[in-house]
């Protein structure tokens, strides 16, 4: 289908890392958009073509705060931001910086590396904290709060959900739109896919956006058309049954 001239990409909530891994096989001549809109990457270089940092003035009032409710902190930081080739790292935030989950070491970087803050657990222990991190920091922040649907479903005790924060210029709608100028396509002329809350700003800015079954409610309402699941292979049955549409 891209060889046909459509122009598909991603747009994700997962690092590169793990981008590569979920798609090793699907080469995109396109950037793909990761971490839920911070950043804008080309996979086949992997190289960032975009990148929105929190303000640095306030992670340590984040991580303060992590800290008195004992909820520990996964940190998303992008190193060497000026290079062509820049590295990614993810791990837990220390004194010394952050120790990635793979090693017994810790990075140095400063505070305006970080790209992402996210927080796991349950939803009884991560309400409380989301809610006082949105008061005091919703003009500055991207908040994105969604169960985690395959841990619950593992059986873990409790309700499980996961807890982002981005910089208030991050998110898949304001990626999508720099990707399209970057492009040169029209907003007007995107189609886009989405099955969970973190898409419900994407299939809104998008010409025409199309919802999973398996979506939660508040996104199909926000959506042009409904598509089989993901599970049933939405997205590609939607494609091969309207490509001379879609170029």
């Amino acid at each position: 289908m891209i060889d046909k001239g459509l122009k598909f990409t991603i747009a994700t909530g997962r690092d590169m890392k793990k981008t590569l891994k979920a798609i090793p096989d699907l080469k995109l001549p396109y950037p793909c958009i990761l971490t839920n809109g911070a950043l804008l990457a080309d996979l086949k270089t992997q190289e960032f073509l975009k990148i929105t940092n929190i303000n640095p003035t306030i992670i340590n009032e984040i991580l303060t705060l992590s800290d008195e409710f004992k909820i520990p902190p996964i940190v998303f930081a992008v190193f060497n931001p000026n290079s062509k080739k820049v590295t990614f790292n993810k791990g837990t935030w220390g004194s010394k910086g952050i120790k990635p989950l793979e090693s017994e070491h810790y990075l140095p970087f400063k505070e305006q590396d970080v790209v992402s803050i996210q927080f796991h657990t349950k939803k009884e222990l991560l309400d409380p904290f989301k809610d006082i991190i949105y008061k005091n920091f919703k003009k500055e922040t991207n908040l994105i709060y969604i169960e985690d649907v395959a841990y619950n479903a593992l059986g873990y005790e409790g309700e499980w959900y996961w807890l982002e924060i981005n910089s208030h210029e991050a998110g898949k709608a304001q990626m999508l739109r720099y990707l399209t100028d970057h492009l040169n396509i029209k907003m007007q002329d995107v189609v886009a896919f989405g099955d969970n809350h973190n898409d419900i700003g994407m299939l809104k800015a998008a010409g025409y956006g199309i919802a999973m079954k398996n979506s939660p409610a508040e996104l199909k309402e926000v959506a042009d058309y409904i598509a089989p699941s993901n599970a049933d292979g939405g997205v590609i049955t939607y494609i091969k049954s309207h490509i001379e549409e879609l170029l």
